[in-house]
C-alpha cells in the first residue's frame, strides 16, 4: 500500500527547489501530495498578506521568482486550509509543513510535523555548550532568532542569505560563512527550508564546520516517522 503525505508551504507549491532534494531521503514508493498558502492569489492579494509595521515577516519564494514577506498571523487560516485539504482531499497520512515558524495552533486528526518545534529542539541539544552559528533567509529575523537562543542559553551568531536570488545565493552563503568563521562558531545552522546542498557546501567549505540544513533534517525526520508503513497516523 502506497503511503501518502502532504507538504504544505507558506508560498505556492509545487516547491520544486525543495521537494525533489527532500525525496532523496525519503522511500522511493512514496506519495506526496502538495498545497501552498499562496496559490492562486494574485500578486495583489500575496500583497495583502504582509507583515505589519514592526512584525517581523516570514520569507517566502514567489514561483515568478524573488520572494516576498509574509505576516504569520495573516497566512494562519490558510496554513490550516492547506493541511485541511491535504488530509481530506488528497488522503495524507502524515502532514509536513515546509516552513520554519511556530505552527502549533494546526489543528488535524492526522500527525503534523511542525518545524517551528522540532527544529529549535534538535539545534538547541545539538548546540548546548558551543557557539552556534545561525544563517536566516532575512536580515529582519536576525534579531529575533539571537533573542530566541539567548533565551535558550545559546550562544549564538546570528547573520542572513537568501536562498531566492538565484546564483547571488552562493555568494550570500559564502559572505555569511566568513561571519560565522570569523565568530569562532562550532556548528552551523541553515534555518530555511529553501537553502540548498549548494549553499550547504560553501557554508561548510567556508567554516568547515558541521553545517546542518534544514530541509535535510526535516526530511530524515519524516522518513522515520512513516518507516514502520503504518496506513495512518493519529
Amino acid at each position: 500500500m502506497t503511503t501518502t503525505i502532504g507538504m504544505a508551504t507558506i508560498a505556492q507549491s509545487p516547491r520544486d527547489d525543495v521537494v525533489p532534494f527532500m525525496r532523496r531521503y525519503l522511500p522511493d514508493d512514496l506519495r506526496i501530495a502538495e498545497r501552498g498558502c499562496l496559490d492562486g492569489l494574485t500578486r495583489a492579494e500575496i500583497a495583502a498578506l504582509g507583515p505589519e509595521p514592526g512584525e517581523v515577516g516570514i520569507v517566502a519564494r514567489l514561483q515568478e521568482g524573488g520572494s516576498t514577506l509574509l505576516s504569520h498571523r495573516k497566512i494562519l487560516p490558510r496554513m490550516q486550509e492547506c493541511v485541511n485539504r491535504l488530509v481530506a482531499e488528497d488522503g495524507a497520512e502524515l502532514v509536513v509543513i515546509l516552513c520554519g515558524a511556530d505552527w502549533s495552533a494546526i489543528r488535524a486528526d492526522r500527525l503534523v510535523v511542525n518545524p517551528g518545534r522540532l527544529f529549535p529542539g534538535v539545534i538547541g541539544g545539538l548546540a548546548h555548550g558551543r557557539r552556534l552559528g545561525v544563517i536566516k533567509p532575512s536580515a529582519g529575523q536576525i534579531e529575533q532568532e539571537r533573542t530566541r537562543y539567548e533565551g535558550m542559553g545559546i550562544d549564538a551568531v546570528v547573520t542572513a542569505a537568501s536562498p531566492y536570488g538565484g546564483d547571488e545565493r552562493l555568494d550570500l552563503g559564502r559572505r555569511a560563512g566568513e561571519q560565522l568563521q570569523a565568530a569562532g562558531c562550532d556548528l552551523v545552522w541553515m534555518t530555511c527550508i529553501g537553502m540548498d546542498p549548494e549553499m550547504r557546501d560553501v557554508v561548510a567549505e567556508v567554516t568547515g564546520k558541521p553545517v546542518v540544513l534544514a530541509h535535510a533534517l526535516l526530511a530524515r525526520v519524516t522518513t522515520e516517522l512513516i518507516a514502520s508503513r503504518q496506513p495512518a497516523l493519529v
